[in-house]
């Protein structure tokens, strides 16, 4: 009966383990760029009347009609797909993609 106990405490905590470490999941947000900050590594979107700050890092990547671009040459009123996760309270983008006419 107790290495019955043992083996459930030890099953149970390695699921406890693999749930703590399972990858972030992505999410997409999709709407019009409100404001962009190249110098605070921002950008704005407007999503349904409501507006998400996304921020960029080194790796994130810009694409506007699908080819590489800076976080600069976005501009307000693009409309644009972020693929992103969310860190605590901040949107952290890993590709935006924009389209423009």
């Amino acid at each position: 009966m107790r290495q019955l106990q043992m083996l459930f405490a030890g099953v149970l905590i390695l699921a406890l383990l693999a749930g703590l470490t399972m990858p972030i999941l992505a999410a997409d947000a999709k709407g019009r760029i409100v404001k962009v900050q190249p110098d605070k590594n921002a950008f704005v979107l407007t999503e349904n009347v409501k507006d998400l700050t996304f921020q960029l890092n080194k790796d994130s990547r810009v694409l506007i009609n699908d080819k590489e671009s800076k976080l600069a040459d976005l501009r307000a009123g693009d409309q644009a797909i972020v693929t992103y996760t969310r860190q605590g309270q901040q949107l952290n983008a890993s590709v935006v993609r924009c389209t423009r006419k």
